[in-house]
């Protein structure tokens, strides 16, 4: 059995730790690309979501490369990702492709145990629990590792140093064989990247990123969107979601992470009191704390076609103009350019500065003038 699943950010580092732990080869292609996109885009729907197209040209590299098992997860909600599976597959079979479906849902988790049984055998089921807590393990190396990267690149003094420190530690996280090992290397890691060589500068601009899971964690198809913020602007970008919570929330191995969803439906129900089947909810809570939580500005990052994010994108300049926020929305299908996304950052980004520095301007006259009514009342 060589089972594959589609790239999505570093989420391949602790897929592929719980198939192995159980036994099981994992085919894991190259990176995607724009050869990837266009295989995808060429015998997907045309209306069908950006992050469809890349998946199945994700596919496509996997079966060439000779998985005989797609793995997918899929349900029954709003959004068309509970879809992608059953859809994909029948357009890889139409394609001449053979192979062997893995399609794990979430509705039902004795369903779920069943397929994972039937699919790795007694022997490997029975590596089920061990293979969780690996898995935990090196998503939890990889999330600390992106969060960390992501708060010193505005502020290295040696641009790429913290990129280098990251692509070095992803790499021998992936070939890390025991908990002990990935423990060890984040205390490894975490000692590297707090040694690089920072500069002093409390003013960088901070930007919180919301929109659609895929389009916020994949490089390929955002431009990389969070590594050139923090490298190419200096700014430090943080996205609402992250591989680690995709991850592990549906299997409820991280409880917090039901915590904060459940706060979100809770404080954007005054927007959205519907339930759409993505991320709809935590892209307006992300946007409603990001004044509180010290953001200068936000941006909503989201596929054409995307049915909860379009809903978002009609609520959220009532939420800018309320909390008077920036916002700045990016749209992204197959022919969105990179010179096109970058001119729109710029030009939001020179927005933000500028807004914060009239900002520090009045904020200094009130100032001056307080202390100047509160010397002459002295004085009188």
């Amino acid at each position: 059995m060589k089972v594959a699943f589609p790239h999505m950010g570093n989420a391949c580092i602790p897929l592929r730790a719980l198939v192995e732990y159980m036994g099981v080869e994992a085919v894991v292609p190259e990176r995607p690309n724009r050869v990837t996109l266009e295989r995808g885009a060429r015998h997907a729907p045309e209306f069908v979501c950006l992050p469809f197209k890349i998946t199945l040209g994700d596919c496509m590299n996997a079966l060439d490369r000779g998985a005989d098992t797609m793995a997918m997860v899929c349900g029954m909600w709003a959004c068309r990702f509970g879809y992608y599976a059953y859809v994909q597959h029948l357009i890889l079979r139409d394609m001449g492709y053979e192979f062997e479906s893995l399609l794990i849902g979430r509705e039902d988790p004795r369903s779920v145990l069943e397929k994972i049984r039937s699919a790795v055998g007694r022997r490997g089921f029975l590596k089920l629990p061990g293979a969780a807590a690996m898995f935990r393990s090196k998503a939890g190396a990889v999330e600390e590792l992106e969060s960390m990267a992501r708060k010193i690149r505005p502020r290295e003094e040696v641009a790429g140093s913290a990129d280098a420190v990251m692509v070095s530690y992803l790499d021998r996280l992936d070939r890390a064989d025991s908990i002990r090992r990935v423990r060890q290397l984040r205390l490894e890691q975490r000692e590297e990247m707090t040694s690089l060589p920072v500069r002093d500068c409390n003013g960088v601009l901070r930007v919180r990123i919301v929109g659609e899971l895929y389009v916020l964690l994949e490089p390929s198809l955002n431009f990389d969107l969070v590594r050139r913020l923090g490298t190419q602007f200096g700014v430090e970008a943080e996205p609402v979601l992250s591989t680690y919570r995709w991850l592990l929330s549906p299997l409820w191995l991280d409880p917090l992470l039901h915590v904060s969803s459940s706060r979100a439906r809770r404080v954007s129900r005054e927007y959205l009191p519907y339930v759409l089947g993505g991320e709809e909810h935590m892209t307006l809570t992300g946007a409603l704390d990001a004044p509180g939580d010290g953001f200068d500005g936000v941006i909503h990052a989201y596929p054409l076609t995307c049915m909860p994010e379009n809903i978002c994108r009609t609520i959220l300049p009532h939420i800018a103009a309320r909390d008077g926020i920036p916002m700045l929305d990016l749209c992204f299908d197959e022919h969105t350019s990179t010179v096109g996304t970058v001119t729109r950052l710029e030009a939001f980004l020179d927005m933000l500065r500028s807004r914060r520095d009239r900002a520090g301007s009045v904020h200094g006259y009130r100032v001056y003038n307080q202390k100047m009514e509160h010397l002459s009342i002295i004085e009188t």
